[in-house]
């Protein structure tokens, strides 16, 4: 069976409006992994983004890091002090 875009529109009126964003997000993942271009997602950064990887690269020089189960905590800590 052939899916139309009818079938994912009649689909998508199913879904609750809190994965709306979720779902488009996916669409895009999808348009930019099937390119017929083969542009590099790479070159697509935005210039926020290449300073956000920058940033994280030099907290990653600089010894500003996290073990998992640190970050994990930390998260456990933060949202502990929200409900109270």
């Amino acid at each position: 069976m052939e899916i139309t875009i009818r079938d994912i529109e009649n689909n998508s009126k199913t879904l609750p409006k809190s994965l709306f964003q979720s779902v488009n997000d996916y669409i895009e993942f999808l348009k930019l992994k099937y390119r017929e271009d083969n542009v590099d997602w790479a070159d697509q950064l935005s210039e926020s983004q290449l300073r956000s990887i920058e940033n994280g690269i030099s907290d990653i020089k600089n010894g500003n890091t996290l073990t998992h189960e640190e970050a994990k905590q930390k998260i456990r800590d933060y949202l502990k002090s929200k409900t109270l």
